[in-house]
């Protein structure tokens, strides 16, 4: 398996781990919180481990911090859009 994606695909489990902790945590808040949530918490961990699915495509981006803002988002999504994504690129 393609190293890009196994760390792609680890980081997007542990934000549904994490995302699936706070629910339970905090199980009032409402869906369109909880996709804002994933989505800081991808980016989070895109940041923290500097993994940014662009440049390791070798696509330019002028910015490492827009590349894991992006990476964070798609990551957010969860594992099984991760997953479909890598099979629509062949990894």
């Amino acid at each position: 398996m393609n190293p890009l994606l196994e760390t792609v695909l680890t980081i997007a489990i542990l934000v549904e781990i994490i995302t699936n902790f706070v629910k339970k945590l905090i199980p009032s808040l409402d869906k369109q919180y909880i996709t804002v949530i994933a989505g800081a918490i991808g980016i989070f961990l895109s940041w923290v481990t500097q993994t940014g699915i662009f440049s390791s495509l070798q696509i330019h981006v002028a910015l490492h911090e827009i590349d894991y803002i992006l990476t964070g988002i798609i990551v957010s999504r969860g594992a099984n859009i991760v997953h479909d994504l890598a099979k629509r690129l062949n990894f």
